[in-house]
């Protein structure tokens, strides 16, 4: 009968596959449900919707042409569903640690357990934590996992005995060479990391410096020579409209004393950031803002993690898989150093930088150096129990940090498809050319425009031109209000978005608890109680005589936007809203028995106003002043209600402010 030890040394391949495969789901496949479209995944999107393929070249033709090829391919398949994006990109997750893990076992075969841990730590590097980011970052993944599988080709064809093996292996690499280096340019500096690894493995079979040096160069013939050509060409003949890509804008930071010191002190900085603070930085950001439950579960996938990891260690170990070898651990801190440093020349040349929170995709470029280093670290220089230690650590930082940003975005798409069905309740249409101006709550804030025009066009006018621009909030929008201000705005130098300041409506979130509210700038009541100041500011330009109320109401793309939310108290309060807007108060009343009987109420007192307006205009002072109550429970709100109120009270206006003072304000 077979021992354990040996059934376990024979299928230890598959077993180190099996464990990759479920670290790269256990990190990166438990939220995928939950997860939506963000950024700039919405002009994207709205670019396939309306313009189809000829608008998805156009949108890259300036400075990434190859991309948008790709994504006409992409949206072909995946269409507008987020679900069929994200398990896009988590399949090329799983293909890009299943690469890594080819690639080490590759250059060093009889290191079972130092190579597993290193894919292992590739599979779950916090310093990249935008995977949520499906539709955006596919490209910076796929390109990636490109290049991890041209490097294991390059290897397995100098390794391989057979001449046609070795062609065959060249040619899928330097295909796959030239297909990451057309979806992402910066990641040229992986032909620098095959060079290394070209040399190491020379250097590994004895070879004299001159002769190594020789065979090396020789060998990334194939590859230098489309990197350079390349390189020719998109510095002297490709004519970017991008600034941010542009050659002439990258060394142009290099031309001046100044450019040259601000790059060498980012670039050291990035080199700590990427490989040293990722590990920390993230780990501490998410784990302080998780809710206990779901950093409880964070915690319980980061010690599953571990438990395999430490079974699979154990038992290799005892059946004598992991046999020594000519090569030090030393190899991979050395390596793994040099190739962070090599892929991280490309991005600080181009003026940009690693920091976290919002900036990370500029470290991904050199996680296959940075698990080398902390492989390196790991086997090297920890000894005894701090080597696993230090290891499990890593592993749980890491799963902690990806499950984390994952909960942010389910939270983040939750409260912005929410958002977009609660303006499709309270506005049946909007008159086009009206500039929708949109404040979320805090941490799920939108930082462009297209954040707003993109989701808003896919509500009221799927398929079709772009209707309704958009803005969000910015320290001086107010001075474009007062000014009614014009202008047009060039998105990846393909669609003109129109804008008029003039012609507005302002919606508002406070917080992800509340509702959506559709400010009126005649209604004073909400511009006194919106939490924002910057919103209480300008709420008076919100128009929303802009809204059609009679109209035939809109339905979002279920595709992109899920099925309608359930009917809890937001749906309630928009249709009053709404019912408020048109004068229809028996129809609020009505609506308002409808949330009592479900027993849905609002988080934030201000909320019941339609509905207390509604009794007062119908006369039932009775029930007017019991919803009354309810606001009086918000001492601040109410205050400054009241204050407005008995100041404004005597004023025209569209509703009887005068009876509503006498409802609210007058015990």
């Amino acid at each position: 009968m077979k021992s354990s030890s040996t059934f376990f040394s024979r299928r230890d391949t598959w077993l180190a596959i099996l464990l990759v495969v479920f670290a790269t789901l256990l990190t990166y496949g438990t939220q995928i449900t939950q997860l939506g479209f963000y950024r700039d995944d919405w002009y994207l999107l709205w670019g396939a919707q309306s313009k189809g393929v000829e608008g998805l070249l156009s949108m890259f033709e300036g400075d990434r042409p190859f991309v948008g090829w790709l994504y006409v391919l992409d949206f072909s398949l995946m269409g507008l569903s987020p679900l069929a994006w994200h398990t896009y990109v988590l399949f090329i997750k799983v293909a890009s640690a299943l690469a890594m893990l080819w690639l080490l076992r590759s250059l060093w075969p009889q290191r079972k357990v130092e190579t597993l841990f290193i894919a292992l730590l590739f599979v779950v590097y916090p310093g990249f934590y935008q995977q949520p980011n499906a539709l955006t970052y596919k490209q910076l993944l796929l390109a990636y996992t490109a290049s991890l599988l041209s490097l294991a080709l390059t290897v397995n064809a100098v390794k391989a005995q057979k001449m046609a093996v070795k062609v065959g292996f060249t040619l899928l690499a330097v295909i796959l060479s030239a297909f990451y280096i057309l979806i992402y340019e910066a990641l040229v500096g992986m032909e620098a990391v095959r060079i290394f690894l070209l040399w190491y493995l020379f250097y590994r079979q004895g070879k004299s410096w001159k002769e190594n040096i020789r065979v090396t160069l020789l060998s990334a013939l194939p590859y230098l020579a489309f990197a350079l050509s390349f390189v020719v060409w998109r510095i002297f003949f490709f004519d970017s409209t991008r600034k941010a890509v542009s050659a002439e804008s990258m060394l142009g930071n290099l031309t001046s004393l100044h450019g040259l010191l601000s790059f060498a002190i980012e670039t050291a900085k990035d080199l700590f950031e990427t490989s040293i603070f990722a590990w920390v930085i993230p780990f501490q950001q998410y784990s302080n803002q998780l809710p206990y439950s779901d950093l409880g579960i964070a915690l319980g996938l980061g010690f599953a993690l571990v438990l395999a990891a430490g079974g699979y260690s154990f038992f290799a170990r005892k059946g004598d898989v992991a046999q020594e070898e000519d090569q030090s651990p030393r190899d991979f801190l050395i390596l793994g150093a040099l190739i962070v440093f090599i892929t991280t020349l490309p991005i600080t040349v181009s003026g940009r930088n690693a920091h976290f929170w919002g900036w990370d995709r500029y470290t991904y470029q050199s996680v296959l150096g940075v698990a080398l280093l902390m492989g390196g670290l790991a086997f090297h220089v920890f000894k005894g129990w701090l080597r696993w230690v230090f290891l499990f650590s890593l592993l749980i930082f890491g799963v902690v940090t990806q499950f984390g940003s994952a909960v942010y975005y389910r939270d983040y798409w939750k409260v912005e498809r929410e958002a977009w069905w609660q303006l499709s309740w309270r506005a049946p249409q909007i008159e086009d050319g009206t500039t929708l101006i949109v404040a979320l709550p805090g941490g799920y804030g939108l930082a462009e425009e297209y954040e707003v025009w993109g989701p808003a066009n896919l509500v009221y006018q799927p398929g079709g031109p772009l209707r309704l621009p958009g803005q969000v909030m910015f320290d001086d929008i107010w001075m474009d209000l007062l000014a009614r201000t014009q202008e047009k705005r060039l998105v990846r130098g393909t669609f003109t978005i129109p804008r008029d300041y003039g012609k507005v409506i302002i919606l508002s979130q406070s917080a992800p608890n509340t509702c959506l509210h559709v400010l009126d700038g005649k209604r004073f009541d909400q511009a006194v109680t919106e939490a924002r100041p910057d919103v209480r500011f300008i709420a008076k330009y919100s128009d929303v005589g802009l809204i059609d109320p009679t109209a035939d109401g809109v339905v979002p793309l279920a595709e992109v936007f899920g099925s309608e939310p359930p009917q809890t108290w937001c749906y309630f309060y928009q249709k009053m809203d709404l019912a408020r807007q048109v004068g229809n108060w028996q129809e609020a009343v009505k609506l308002g028995k409808e949330a009592k009987k479900l027993g849905v109420e609002p988080s934030t007192v201000t909320e019941w106003m339609p509905l207390l307006e509604a009794y007062v205009e119908l006369g039932d002072i009775e029930n007017a002043k019991r919803v009354a109550q309810f606001v009086r429970d918000d001492k601040y709100s109410f205050n400054k209600m009241c204050a407005q109120y008995e100041s404004l009270k005597d004023q025209p206006a569209e509703y009887n402010r005068a009876a509503v003072y006498e409802a609210l304000c007058k015990k």
